[in-house]
């Protein structure tokens, strides 16, 4: 176990927004404390149903008082290799710090900021927004001396016939709210995203046809300039735009499944001010 002072601080650099990320922060131990507050990587086996065999993950838990009052855990893939890492950062504009941690595996995790300045309270859990893959930015996007965190909305990877490369990854920013102590989107980023869409939108060629009908770039081109649309709030001219960009036969489909996604989207639902739908406890 190692002490960490409050006087240690961890820095980022303004020409890259996103030049620090959780993983900048970690720390090569397996236990660290903080005002009171030690959390401890571990190692368990679980049982892989599909496999049949047994797989060695690693997870943390958060402990005061020699008491555990949080487990970070759950994320693993059916080769057990997922990685467990935390460290400590000023997040919120004072000399005091909160722990972050993430548990990861390849393209995906679920990552954590908590309170360890006083009460240990979870301020932020991605897993409420569904989203995000091995890592989190953190930078002072509008300069209020306050962190916000980014993350990529992960729904559309794949979709279609899209590869992992091709597909659209909106970027998600996260903004700390100190009345509801918690980390909420923020939806004026998304707005900022369609700084360029009138000069994208000219760029499409309405006689492109895909070759051989594979439909991943002429499809990934589309949906993207649809997402940005959608999460900046303005999801008449979203459709509006795939319905006249978008002229192959699998059309109708398409939209189904896009809006099928969407419905069950966390961030979605919260831009157009629907109820967060029921989640299984993890």
């Amino acid at each position: 176990m190692i002490e960490v002072s409050p006087a240690d601080d961890a820095t980022a650099s303004d020409d890259d927004p996103c030049s620090e990320m959780f993983s900048n922060l970690f720390v090569a131990v397996d236990s660290i404390s903080y005002n009171g507050y030690e959390i401890v990587r571990l190692h368990k086996t679980v049982r892989d149903k599909e496999q049949g065999r047994d797989i060695l993950m690693t997870y943390a838990t958060l402990k005061s008082g020699g008491r555990t009052i949080a487990t970070f855990g759950g994320v693993y893939d059916s080769l057990g290799d997922n990685t467990t890492g935390f460290g400590l950062a000023s997040l919120l504009g004072n000399e005091a710090k909160q722990l972050v941690i993430s548990e990861t595996v390849r393209r995906g995790g679920r990552h954590w900021i908590v309170n360890v300045s006083s009460d240990g309270a979870t301020l932020f859990d991605s897993n409420d927004w569904d989203g995000g893959n091995e890592e989190v930015c953190i930078h002072d996007f509008d300069g209020d001396g306050v962190e916000e965190i980014s993350m990529a909305i992960t729904r559309f990877w794949g979709f279609w016939h899209m590869s992992m490369a091709e597909s659209p990854l909106p970027s998600l920013l996260f903004k700390y709210e100190p009345n509801r102590r918690t980390y909420m989107p923020d939806k004026s980023a998304f707005v900022r995203g369609l700084a360029h869409i009138d000069e994208d939108v000219q760029k499409i060629d309405p006689n492109e046809n895909p070759r051989d009908g594979l439909n991943g770039p002429y499809l990934a081109t589309r949906l993207d300039i649809l997402l940005r649309y959608v999460y900046a709030g303005r999801e008449s001219d979203a459709w509006s735009f795939f319905d006249r960009a978008y002229n192959l036969t699998d059309k109708r489909d398409v939209k189904r499944e896009i809006k099928r996604i969407l419905g069950t989207e966390p961030v979605y639902r919260y831009v157009y001010g629907l109820q967060p739908l029921k989640r299984h406890a993890s």
